[in-house]
């Protein structure tokens, strides 16, 4: 029932906006619905190809290009941080086109079978890395594996230099002394840290 009324809402939101505009809308609808007892999120629930995401996605580009390419995509809403084949399993189900899954899954043999044989041809791991995915298993069974490469080089640089500056200014430990009470009040020596300015950082403190 829900799936229903989601649907005649979003066919009521499409009409007269034009192709972009259809597909940013169709990505801030949703029905709610249980594939095999996973609860699930359901957008653009008329594609013709089904999509399952196996967690929440930051933005929502991802599933603006997927409405556009006229999938149905479901996303997963287990209260489980990390899913174990079973779970996944049940989300592909019957009937399943490909996959967007995480790094902490276990994609091997099993899953990889699961997905053929639910008529799969993809598996994207939301992830720069792909130790959790056996590719030779995925190629045995015709399947396509993507990963996201280059996507966290800016990152990893800011959250490297945010580090450098956490460390040298002692700011947890700073923020530690504070919550536990224990600041008393300003002293010259008080976490005043490592001043930065004019040296090299390397691994020799």
């Amino acid at each position: 029932m829900a799936l229903r009324r989601g649907a005649v809402q979003l066919s009521r939101l499409l009409q007269g906006c034009n192709s972009q505009q259809c597909t940013a809308a169709a990505s801030r609808m949703f029905a709610t619905a249980s594939q095999n007892g996973v609860p699930v999120e359901v957008h653009n629930g008329g594609g013709n190809k089904r999509v399952v995401v196996t967690k929440d996605l930051p933005g929502d580009r991802w599933l603006q290009i997927l409405i556009a390419a006229g999938c149905r995509v479901e996303v997963a809403q287990h209260l489980d941080v990390i899913l174990d084949n079973a779970t996944v399993k049940k989300l592909i189900g019957d009937k399943c086109d490909g996959v967007i899954g995480q790094l902490t899954e276990d994609w091997g043999a099993e899953l990889f079978e699961a997905l053929k044989a639910a008529g799969g041809t993809a598996y994207s791991n939301y992830a720069v890395g792909y130790n959790n995915v056996k590719v030779p298993e995925a190629s045995k069974r015709g399947i396509a594996v993507g990963n996201t490469p280059g996507v966290l080089t800016e990152t990893t640089a800011e959250l490297a230099a945010a580090l450098t500056f956490a460390a040298a200014r002692r700011i947890v430990e700073a923020d530690t002394f504070m919550r536990t009470g224990q600041y008393k009040g300003w002293l010259p020596t008080l976490f005043i840290g490592q001043l930065l300015q004019h040296k090299t950082v390397s691994g020799n403190w």
